[in-house]
């Protein structure tokens, strides 16, 4: 479930996306800080380290010249830290693998706990080996495992590096911060010095998770502002597109916002201008061509009273009744669309049960399958005349007509099923042509002017829906006015 939660927040959210292209680019920006950090911390505690180590060993060295042999093992030992350990031998150990391990043994052996007041008259050699017989501490790096150094020989210092006169030896004694150090003394001696101290822990965890959580948290919320501030007028677009494409009057969106946004609500509000002049002006030829044949149609029929031919008279008449019914029916459909009815909310059930039993009341043989509330926004006299024109068509040729309103996840329709024999599967589409009639006569004891479906399919279309037509399967026709869910509401939020 989480992960469907996260698809959806991501390939639909606009600041979902945005939350995550920051976090991702933060995540990958403080990694590479973060490594090149702790690559120069790390050479900087190095040196700084190197530099504190030489200079004690120097100060070491200078001491133990500077005073008589019975006071070297107690300097020795006071001179020893946690981390760093002096001996001094009478040979030079060239083999730096066997030095590394005495090293390390010296830096395990723990401290006195006390310092020795008498002269300790020790061998040269065991000089910071507890040769005092004190009691010891326990030893900070007990238990440590030596790590493998990097060098495999000494390496001189350089005097800028080195105080004394006398040169020293320096090598690694880790790959972290441990180093080694000998020297040779006035009296021939070697003092030896190692210093090695454990890794500290990740300050990751620490102080940069924190510092990371709260960029993280800062940069969340400036996404967020700012994706809601793109979301909304691209939100109040879509809700505009939607409800304009529903045939709903829609004000002009406000041309603000970044110079993208800006021109796409000018671009759309000019394509609106442009469609509503485009339906304005083929609504106002459609009423003036119809308005203007009534004349020639009331001259003609006129005329045709003096034909003395009675067949011949009946037939111009018939003829001119027809071009009746259509002008009529033409300017009664440029009427309503030139009205420009309001689009409310309302319950598609009860308008259609409300249809359904006026036509009842006027004897036609038509059922409502009651179900539950359905409210939506259209132009209720639009929608209403589109499912009298199928009703019309399925009690005309089908003998009754049973309604149903049905739900999908999409899509609201209106079904009307009629008892008849149905269309052929090749004319289902032919049917919606104005004018179209598939009863050659024309008579209007069959039938109208072929207007009503191509009506019915425009006031459909123009609520984004559509009028489909099917055969069923035990027979009669099947006319199904198909509308979109109504997602303005979520849409302007």
């Amino acid at each position: 479930m989480r992960c469907l939660w996260t698809h959806c927040l991501w390939t639909r959210s606009l600041t979902g996306q945005l939350i995550g292209f920051m976090l991702l680019a933060l995540v990958l920006s403080q990694g590479i800080s973060f490594i090149i950090y702790w690559d120069e911390r790390g050479h900087a505690l190095r040196e700084a380290l190197k530099e504190e180590f030489l200079v004690r060993s120097a100060s070491v060295a200078r001491l133990l010249e500077t005073t008589p042999r019975v006071y070297h093992a107690d300097i020795l030992h006071a001179a020893g830290t946690n981390y760093t350990r002096f001996w001094v031998t009478s040979e030079n150990s060239e083999d730096i693998v066997v030095w590394q391990q005495e090293a390390w043994r010296q830096l395990k052996q723990p401290l006195p706990t006390h310092a020795v007041h008498e002269p300790v008259h020790a061998a040269p050699d065991t000089a910071g080996r507890g040769a005092d017989g004190g009691a010891h501490a326990g030893g900070a790096l007990v238990g440590r495992p030596a790590v493998a150094a990097e060098a495999t020989s000494w390496s001189p210092l350089s005097a800028a590096a080195w105080a004394l006169q006398r040169p020293a030896r320096y090598v690694r004694l880790d790959k972290a911060y441990g180093s080694g150090l000998t020297v040779q003394l006035a009296n021939g001696q070697w003092l030896n010095a190692a210093f090695a101290k454990p890794t500290a822990g990740p300050i990751w965890l620490s102080q940069s998770t924190v510092s990371l959580a709260i960029t993280a948290l800062l940069l969340s919320l400036i996404a967020v502002l700012v994706a809601r501030r793109i979301a909304r007028p691209l939100r109040r677009l879509a809700y505009a597109a939607e409800a304009f494409g529903r045939g709903e009057e829609t004000a002009h969106l406000p041309e603000e916002g970044p110079s993208d946004i800006r021109r796409t609500a000018e671009a759309f509000n000019r394509m609106q201008e442009r469609l509503r002049r485009f339906v304005a002006d083929r609504t106002r030829m459609l009423a003036a061509i119809g308005h203007d044949l009534r004349t020639p149609i009331t001259s003609l029929r006129l005329r045709a009273e003096f034909v003395s031919d009675k067949e011949m008279r009946e037939k111009i008449l018939t003829t001119l009744d027809e071009m009746q019914m259509i002008t009529e029916a033409t300017l009664a459909f440029a009427r309503e669309d030139a009205a420009g009815e309001a689009t409310r909310l309302v319950d598609l059930a009860a308008l259609s049960e409300s249809l359904c039993n006026d036509l009842a009341d006027l004897g036609w043989d038509v059922s409502f399958v009651e179900c539950d509330r359905a409210p939506y926004r259209c132009r209720p006299a639009a929608l209403r005349r589109a499912l009298r024109n199928l009703i019309e068509n399925a009690v005309r040729y089908g003998t009754a007509a049973r309604v149903t309103l049905l739900r999908c996840a999409d899509w609201l329709e209106i079904v009307v099923d009629d008892s008849g024999q149905g269309i052929p599967d090749a004319q289902l589409e032919q049917v919606f042509a104005p004018f179209a009639r598939l009863e050659s006569s024309r008579s209007r004891a069959t039938g109208g002017v072929g207007l009503g479906l191509s009506i019915a399919r425009t006031m459909a279309r123009s609520h984004g829906g559509d009028i489909l037509l099917s055969n069923r399967p035990g027979g009669g026709l099947r006319a199904a006015i198909r509308l979109p869910q109504d997602r303005t509401a979520s849409q302007q939020k």
